[in-house]
């Protein structure tokens, strides 16, 4: 088996630094771990905001902590940090080859799409940003570690696109193409385009996409590749 991960993410428009952070992680006891975290605002206070949470949640993961906890941790140094003023959404997508499952940890008014056999359901369960209350649980969601089930986590800038035009953002035009045999690369840069064109080419908020898939690739070597791209 082998797990793709592909992450696509814009900032708002003419704001030109996305208060948006994305953490890729490889897990100590194997595996791969991608944190989402959207911070309060715009611009680069809410970028170093996010970007701090990203960083600690990696670091918490790197030392081998575990999801659940990692999510509460973050929301506990988010609370003293800033005295409970300032919150932030986190979701958490994991592959977990010590425990041979998928994570789906959230704290987060943005769902996480679930497709497992070409049937995919949306994880909304009603959860609290962090850093607003100092006890804060995370919703938590457990899959198998099954070759074809995929993972998506969006900031809300992507589900609200199209809110002020004729046409909203579709979860359900998502978990439609999420059946399609396409690959995460694929599956992020059109989800994130669908997302662009609802909202006129001008995002009216940042927006992360982040997909993760479980693929039937035969990889003997165990040779791990990670690519970027970062306009300039």
């Amino acid at each position: 088996m082998e797990v793709q991960v592909d992450v696509a993410k814009v900032g708002k428009y003419a704001v030109g630094v996305s208060g948006d952070s994305v953490e890729v992680v490889e897990r100590p006891g194997g595996g791969i771990s991608v944190v989402i975290i959207d911070g309060q605002g715009h611009g680069r206070a809410a970028k170093r905001m996010s970007h701090m949470i990203a960083n600690q949640a990696a670091r918490l993961i790197e030392d081998g902590a575990r999801d659940g906890a990692v999510m509460r941790v973050i929301n506990d140094h988010l609370y003293a940090f800033r005295d409970g003023k300032v919150s932030a959404t986190a979701t958490l997508l994991s592959a977990d080859l010590a425990h041979g499952c998928l994570v789906v940890s959230r704290n987060s008014n943005t769902p996480v799409l679930a497709a497992v056999g070409g049937q995919a359901r949306s994880l909304d369960s009603p959860v609290e940003p962090i850093g607003v209350r100092r006890l804060l649980k995370p919703s938590l969601t457990h899959l198998p570690l099954a070759v074809g089930t995929v993972l998506m986590g969006f900031t809300d800038g992507v589900t609200h696109a199209g809110r002020y035009g004729p046409r909203q953002f579709s979860l359900d035009w998502v978990c439609h193409l999420m059946a399609e045999d396409l690959s995460a690369r694929e599956l992020a840069a059109a989800v994130l385009r669908y997302a662009l064109e609802l909202d006129g080419g001008k995002p009216r908020d940042d927006m992360v996409v982040a997909v993760m898939k479980v693929t039937g690739t035969e990889n003997k070597l165990g040779i791990r590749r990670i690519s970027a791209t970062y306009p300039l």
